[in-house]
Formats: structure tokens, sequence, C-alpha cells
């Protein structure tokens, strides 16, 4: 199924007023999205741990991003109660992001990447009380473990504020979308959650942390080029500042841009950094004139005092 068609969305407060499942946001439903490509492997795992949770009204969606070949159908074949979209091209993953919450119907939606995965298996009950209890939280940035190392937060500790999110963990109310829009497509990668985390916190709710539900990302290596994404870090870490600084801030976000760039270039592939930076791909006045829309210097300032 390569389209669907989907109606308008609504607001946070639409949403939570919502109850029967005819409308579009089913209260107490948590959708799972799942972007995928070329990891067929990798998602039979992540489906797994996903369809064993002990939570009642779920819905499981796997967006394939186009992959040329049947591996990611072949693979949601093997599970009958995850749905399978796929996009009309390569969208890459933020495209593909955008793209699947289109199709959500839940109350919470749990972005997971296809690596990662839920480590208990009443994590979804945990979710929907967490999001309860936090009825200003927009965003919870759930507690991700990689190999190798320790989880972000120790699992006993109490939730915090924090300036952004991840995205191979994380958990939205569902109005949030619709309140502030969908992830920068022209990002192509990297940097999108800091983007719109500055989007969320200028409308008024919160990203908070929720250390005691656990995410293990495996870090697959497929698709993974780690020169290459900090390169686009980088980059968009100065596409954000251009259309979200406040005006008088302006100089000050691109030079702790530039400043991320130079303590970063060993490790970066210059010449996609170069590339994108003089705008190849996207170019860059249309790109600012297009979306500058900066946040209150509140915001801003806030987002800066606060750390993950």
């Amino acid at each position: 199924m390569t389209s669907i068609s989907v109606a308008p969305s609504v607001s946070l407060e639409q949403c939570d007023a919502r109850t029967n499942e005819g409308d579009r946001c089913v209260l107490g439903r948590v959708s799972i999205l799942i972007p995928s490509y070329m990891r067929g492997e990798d998602l039979r795992t992540t489906l797994q741990h996903t369809v064993a949770q002990d939570y009642g009204d779920k819905e499981i969606i796997v967006v394939d991003d186009s992959t040329p070949t049947s591996t990611i159908l072949d693979v949601v074949r093997e599970f009958p109660n995850v749905t399978y979209v796929r996009t009309p091209e390569n969208l890459g993953l933020i495209g593909a992001r955008n793209f699947g919450a289109a199709l959500c119907t839940g109350e919470f939606l749990l972005n997971l990447d296809d690596d990662s995965w839920l480590e208990d298996r009443l994590a979804l009950t945990e979710i929907v009380e967490f999001m309860r209890a936090h009825p200003r939280t927009g965003v919870a940035g759930l507690n991700i473990r990689v190999p190798n190392q320790n989880y972000v937060w120790p699992v006993d500790s109490k939730s915090k504020l924090l300036r952004n999110y991840t995205g191979c963990g994380n958990v939205y109310r569902r109005g949030i979308i619709a309140a502030v829009g969908d992830y920068i497509t022209e990002f192509h990668r990297q940097g999108e959650e800091v983007e719109r985390s500055l989007r969320i916190m200028d409308a008024g709710y919160e990203i908070r942390s929720a250390p005691s539900i656990r995410v293990f990302h495996a870090q697959s290596v497929i698709n993974r080029h780690p020169a290459r994404h900090i390169a686009f870090t980088a980059a968009n870490y100065l596409r954000r500042e251009l259309i979200r600084a406040p005006l008088w801030l302006l100089p000050f976000g691109c030079l702790r841009a530039l400043r991320w760039a130079v303590r970063h270039r060993n490790e970066m592939d210059r010449r996609v950094y170069i590339s994108e930076v003089f705008g190849r791909r996207v170019p860059l006045l249309p790109f600012v004139r297009r979306y500058r829309a900066p946040v209150s210097t509140s915001t801003y300032l806030s987002a800066l005092a606060l750390n993950n």
C-alpha cells in the first residue's frame, strides 16, 4: 500500500476530547511508528520485541522508505497485526517519519528506529501513565542505551525538563504534531528533533525525560555513516539558527553553529558539510525565506539553559 486517505489533523485539545473508534485520534491508543530502509533483519528483531508489548490498544505501523527490494515487506508479513505502508519514493528518514505520523490514530505516538525497541514488556502501559501524569508534556524522551554504554539517565532518577529528545526513542502526544507542524524535510537527516523541540517549547509544551522507560538502540551498521551524519548535524545546526534564533541573537547562534563545526571538523565528511552549507542540495536563501519564524527570546534562552 503506497497511499492512504487521511483525515485532517486535529489540535491537542480536540484529540483529548475524542474517544470513538471512528475518530482520528483514539484516546488510550498508542501508535508505534517504525520507519525502515534496507534493514530487514534489524526490523525483524524490533518487531519481535514490539508485538510482545503487553498493552491492549496499540497499532504498529512500519513505513518502508521505498526499499528497492521486498525485504521490508517480507519481514512485516511475518507479523499479522503490523501495518505496512510504502512511501511513493525514497523520502529519507525525516520524510518517512512525517509520512507515517500522518497515518497514526493513537493518542500517543511512540517513535522507534528499525533497530531500537522497548526493553520492558509493560513499557507501553508505563508510557500512557507517564503522559497522563504530565499533561503539559508534548514529547517524552525515553531512556536509551546503546551497545557497551549505560543508559542516558539512571533508571531510578526523576523526570526532568529537556532541551530536545532523540529520534530512536520518544513519545509524542498526538496533537502536538498538529500544533507545531511536521519535521522539516530539507534537513534530510540529523538535528530535526532539536529544531522541532524549539517549536514545541515555543507553543507552551514541555519536553521531559522518562528515565524508567528503557529503549535499546542496537545501532545497525547498515545505512550508518558517522562522518556524513556529523556533517549533516553541523549543517543543520546552522540552518536551525538561521530560521529559529531571535534576530538579536542570530549572530550568536550562527557563531555557535560554526564553532561546533570547527570543533568536529576532523570527525565529519567535509565535502558533505561544504555542499550542504553552500546550498547545493537545498539553496540556503530560499530555505530561510520559507521557514524563517524565530521563536521567542524566552524560549530560545530557556532551551540553551537546559541540557539532556
